[in-house]
């Protein structure tokens, strides 16, 4: 099994949690969530994990030396959120993985369970939806699933399960708070527990 984390440059990060943390905070939240995700992705079934990144060196800098762990640079030429996980998916099967589970890098509830959950269905798509039920923060594709278009962006689960219903397949839906639960803006950051709101306020004050 290898995971796809698209991550953006932690410069460009969460402008909309501009109210709760400054530029540099923001910055080290990036890098801590996407830490975070990596290991509980490292930590359940997955054996690789592609970050797929327009900001290379900050990213070898979050991920480390872990050999399980490989940076791709984003193509210039392929520019946004749906590329880069589409380079991570080409990249993935022609390193002959059976299924492909797309992550994104900033769910700061995630558990090696989690992962587990997401992997457990055994149809050939499974999307896993955000908080308010809209979006889509992870999908496990099967690599016999051919010619999927990503649709991350607004209203992207919805999008997402059409696409797979336009290839013929059944999407399963996994609920789980590990993985609805992400970190783009001020209602996100109050809705987290505050253990783990605290948690992460010690890590980005530097």
């Amino acid at each position: 099994m290898i995971a796809v984390v698209p991550l953006r440059g932690g410069g460009a990060g969460k402008t909309r949690l501009a109210d709760e943390l400054g530029p540099a905070e923001r910055t080290r939240l990036v890098a801590t969530l996407a830490g975070h995700v990596l290991g509980a992705l490292l930590a359940g079934p997955v054996a690789r994990v592609l970050v797929v990144t327009g900001d290379p060196e900050f990213a070898a800098g979050v991920m480390g030396s872990d050999r399980r762990v490989r940076v791709v640079p984003q193509p210039g030429g392929r520019p946004g959120l749906n590329e880069a996980v589409a380079v991570g998916q080409e990249l993935a099967l022609e390193a002959g993985a059976r299924r492909v589970l797309v992550a994104h890098a900033d769910l700061p509830l995630l558990t090696a369970e989690d992962v587990g959950a997401l992997l457990a269905p055994a149809g050939r798509v499974v999307v896993a939806p955000d908080r308010s039920g809209t979006g889509t923060n992870a999908l496990v594709l099967d690599g016999s699933v051919s010619g999927f278009r990503f649709r991350f962006g607004p209203g992207s689960r919805e999008a997402h399960e059409r696409e797979a219903r336009r290839l013929g397949v059944v999407p399963d839906v996994v609920l789980r708070a590990g993985t609805s639960t992400d970190l783009d803006t001020a209602a996100d950051w109050a809705a987290l527990p505050e253990a783990v709101r605290t948690a992460l306020r010690r890590a980005v004050e530097g």
